[in-house]
């Protein structure tokens, strides 16, 4: 640790060293603690891949199924053969459509298929009732990544610009002539420019809740008269459905203005554009690298994955799940499994303290927040169960004339098929939003649970080679993160059931809404070197980390092996991030995460144990004032 930097910037006197040296590899926009463990995870995963390939003794039907499409994503020599034929069926479809009519005949077959079109539905839980599961309806996303983009003149021009210039290059691998490319670009961006006003940003997206907008049959059937919306929902679902969730109300009732025969001319064309860079990747490898370009150039990436690298993926992404469980079983099992959960139960007892000695909340409150706790429901390691759709797969392969695209395609139906099938039923709460192979975590506000994939559970979070202060740093603050996610502005509106419904005293939640406006406060408008942190889009995971470095601090001085610089310095290290100016740029935009610097170095500054162990003096720019300190849960 550099201790002359501990004062002015904490998070560099720790990771000092390690910025200076970390190369951020050519095919990322950045390099961190996560992607580190990720990168191991990812050479362990490709290993064995290759090693499967060689003998599958022993392994189970769906690894199987994944060996034989790796088999397939990997032969560039064959897909260099096939060219943009296996696209070709996908442009005829929408070639055929020349009115919204014929747009209404193969509508639920590119649903089904996830072809795009410029709106789409989805099953999920009811966010009034988490046992049972809706129809959530909304528009496709935009070309560029946020709707600021869009409005402000200057990265709107020049983010335009790159998105023309690399899009053109892409449609003319596909044998489109120059004055076609011109018009099909021209008239996607002009149907992209009808779905800007009628967007959210990231920020208001950040508050999911208003997301849910329940919207009854006759409702959307007065607002949609161009198109059969509801008549599409009774088909995918294959039941009578009396309501729609809306994602957004602005869409759904400019929805006839938008959709309308006189823009299908410029939908079909951005219909076009959007699926060819949907599936340039399943094709040759010229055309995967130039479908990326536009995001690499907006992420500050230097370079399109390895060839090797991206054939992996794009099998391991339709089997992670799969190939996660094989990585859970075999290089964390039930041992590892049964520790972490201990640690993680350990921490939502300290949480029950923390609310019970609360000075702020009223005892009703107080019975109901801990009554969530008592209720929440702890996944470690890897699931007990997967979706049973990788059953139903069926790998065809290049032999009997099928292509990346076929495959794809016929998987996507199933998966789909599968999904339209969960409306009006029961969620299962075993089923993982996530493979055991991803670094990463989470908290599910509809099933009032946390999960803790395999993948995030080694150093620097998580070890048995450190001591119990730096596990507590690392691993013991994500996992009180995640349980604080189910207090922050968007989980405290949720009950023990995962339903929505106001458990607060009118008076706490007057209490609470004021100190999450402190800590938007806190957060916005502090330079990260790339711009200004936006306290607003950040505030969820703000106060995530709040609740979490506080709950695991208690947490380790009850250890009894307690240090606070050990504590302290792991908590630094695991945000430690190098990434390209545009990546960071990018991400202040749309990531609900603050920046990297900010949530080690403003989360210890608003600690009063650490402005009292390193005796930070108000001369000092750790220093924070203790009026100005945001301490939640």
């Amino acid at each position: 640790m550099r201790k002359e930097q501990i004062k002015t910037n904490y998070y560099e006197a720790v990771n000092g060293e390690w910025l200076e040296n970390a190369v951020i590899p050519g095919d990322q926009p950045s390099i961190s603690a996560f992607l580190e463990l990720h990168l191991g995870i990812e050479k362990t995963l490709m290993d064995l891949t290759s090693t499967w390939e060689k003998d599958q003794t022993g392994l189970n039907d769906n690894l199987k199924k994944f060996i034989k499409l790796y088999q397939m994503t990997k032969d560039f020599d064959k897909r260099n053969e096939l060219g943009t034929k296996p696209f070709q069926v996908i442009l005829d479809k929408i070639n055929k459509l020349n009115s919204l009519k014929d747009l209404d005949i193969k509508f639920d077959e590119f649903a089904l298929e996830s072809i795009e079109t410029p709106f789409g539905f989805a099953v999920m839980q009811d966010f009034m009732n988490s046992n049972n599961q809706v129809l959530y309806f909304g528009a496709s996303d935009l070309f560029l990544p946020d709707t600021s983009y869009y409005k402000d003149e200057k990265s709107k021009e020049q983010l335009i610009g790159l998105f023309t210039a690399t899009t053109t290059q892409l449609l003319s691998l596909f044998g489109f002539s120059k004055e076609e490319i011109e018009k099909l670009i021209s008239e996607a961006l002009a149907f992209d420019a009808l779905l800007v006003p009628v967007t959210k940003s990231s920020v208001e997206k950040a508050d999911y809740v208003k997301m849910y907008n329940p919207l009854k049959k006759a409702e959307v059937e007065k607002l949609t008269q161009n198109f059969p919306v509801m008549s599409h929902a009774e088909k995918l679902v294959k039941q009578e459905v009396d309501q729609l969730i809306i994602t957004n109300l602005d869409f759904i009732n400019a929805f006839d203005s938008i959709i309308d025969e006189k823009n299908f001319k410029i939908m079909k064309s951005w219909m076009i554009v959007s699926n060819i860079l949907q599936f340039s990747s399943d094709l040759t490898d010229e055309i995967r690298v130039a479908g990326g370009a536009f995001g690499r150039a907006l992420s500050g990436t230097k370079e399109a994955r390895s060839k090797e690298k991206f054939a992996f993926y794009q099998a391991y992404n339709r089997f992670s799940q799969v190939v996660g469980l094989f990585y859970g079983e075999n290089y964390f099992g039930p041992v590892a499994k049964n520790d972490v959960k201990t640690m993680v139960h350990e921490m939502i007892g300290i949480y029950k303290e923390r609310i019970t000695d609360n000075t702020w909340l009223n005892e009703k409150t107080k019975e109901k927040a801990i009554k969530k706790l008592s209720t929440l429901t702890v996944h470690v390691g890897y699931p007990d169960e997967l979706p049973p759709y990788y059953d139903q797969f069926e790998i065809k392969g290049y032999e009997n004339g099928s292509d990346l695209i076929q495959e794809k395609l016929a998987m996507t139906k199933i998966v789909s098929a599968f999904n339209f099938e969960k409306y009006n039923k029961e969620p299962n709460k075993n089923i993982w939003g996530m493979p055991a192979s991803m670094v990463n975590a989470y908290y599910s506000p509809t099933n009032n649970q946390i999960v803790f994939p395999a993948a995030i559970l080694q150093r620097p979070y998580y070890s048995i080679d450190q001591t119990p202060s730096e596990n507590y740093g690392g691993i013991g603050a994500v996992m009180a993160h995640e349980i604080s996610h189910a207090f922050d502005n968007n989980g405290a509106k949720f009950d023990e059931t995962g339903s929505l419904n106001n458990w607060w005293t009118e008076e706490d939640l007057e209490a609470f809404n004021q100190k999450a406006k402190d800590m938007i406060a806190l957060f916005d408008g502090v330079e990260t070197g790339f711009g200004p942190c936006n306290g607003t889009l950040t505030v969820s995971e703000n106060i995530a980390d709040s609740g979490g470095i506080r709950c695991a601090l208690e947490a380790s001085k009850k250890n009894g092996h307690h240090s606070d610089e050990e504590f302290f310095a792991n908590w630094a290290r695991v945000w430690r991030s190098k990434a390209s100016t545009e990546y960071r740029q990018l991400l202040l935009r749309v990531d609900v995460h603050g920046p990297s610097i900010l949530r080690a170095n403003m989360q210890l500054s608003n600690l009063p144990e650490f402005q009292e162990f390193y005796q930070i003096k108000e001369s000092d720019q750790m220093y924070l004032p203790k009026e100005k300190m945001v301490s939640i849960w």
